[in-house]
């Protein structure tokens, strides 16, 4: 990964960035299992009485990698000679921009699902009171820190819009980060990031508010370069490719003794693109 590069991926791709990754976890093979793990009823010890100990089976979380990436691009040798400028890095920097763009889609993908646990309106910037219902859902559920929060650019100026979330008072930025760079800091716990691929066609877009290890990422190939010359066509072909898959888990009920999976740690957020 080149220093072009990696500025090119920190201006546009953010939300792959931010899933937790299980990468280490499956070094072989392209199916990794997750055990849910609920919790256990806390019961009062009588002295001279046995406990009764629970039985609860818990059920595996399969997660399947099959996303196959890659991008190809031919060099001829005239160009190259010709051009003012490393016509091969810049294949390289494109081509693993291309891919990692490609996986931060794939990711935005999964900010759309959830039905169940959902605020906003479609169309329409979010208010305080939609955050702060979508904090009482993670909240509800016990989700643990770090929490994130993606939103399309036209929801962020939103935020911006909101004193709460940009005034000194409010936040303590006294360096005028919310006026001169944009930034609204944290809403609620969740650190807040922008956006351009979030899910939908403008006006509307999805965007999620979610503990980190709802959503998970395993990379068993980073973006490589494949270079080889082809003699009868005095050039160059660069290949790049690329080899992932991103997941949506479920949680276990936080009640005590519940057996249930659902999308408890995340909430969709309807808003504006």
């Amino acid at each position: 990964w080149s220093p072009e590069l990696n500025r090119a991926v920190e201006l546009d791709i953010v939300i792959a960035a931010l899933f937790e990754d299980k990468s280490k976890l499956l070094r072989r093979g392209d199916t990794l299992r997750l055990p849910s793990r609920h919790n256990l009823t806390a019961n009062t010890k009588s002295a001279g009485a046995s406990l009764t100990p629970e039985a609860i089976t818990e059920t595996d979380q399969t997660f399947v990698v099959n996303t196959h990436q890659a991008t190809a691009q031919e060099i001829e040798d005239i160009a190259e000679i010709q051009a003012k400028y490393d016509l091969r890095n810049e294949s390289t920097v494109a081509g693993a921009y291309a891919l990692a763009r490609a996986m931060d889609v794939s990711a935005a993908a999964l900010l759309d699902d959830n039905s169940t646990q959902t605020v906003g309106t479609l169309a329409s910037e979010l208010t305080d009171d939609n955050l702060i219902r979508a904090r009482r859902f993670l909240k509800d559920s016990a989700a643990p820190d770090p929490w994130n929060c993606v939103v399309a650019p036209a929801t962020f100026d939103g935020f911006l819009k909101t004193d709460k979330f940009v005034n000194q008072l409010f936040n303590g930025d006294t360096g005028g980060r919310a006026l001169h760079e944009a930034q609204v800091g944290k809403l609620y716990k969740a650190t807040v990031f922008e956006s351009q691929l979030t899910v939908g066609t403008a006006p509307n877009s999805s965007g999620h508010f979610w503990a980190k290890p709802h959503f998970i990422k395993i990379v068993q190939r980073a973006p490589m370069v494949h270079l080889e010359y082809i003699a009868l066509d005095v050039a160059w072909v660069a290949v790049m490719d690329t080899i992932y898959g991103v997941f949506e888990r479920l949680e276990a009920d936080e009640a005590a003794a519940a057996t249930t999976n659902s999308r408890l740690w995340g909430v969709r957020l309807q808003s504006v693109k």
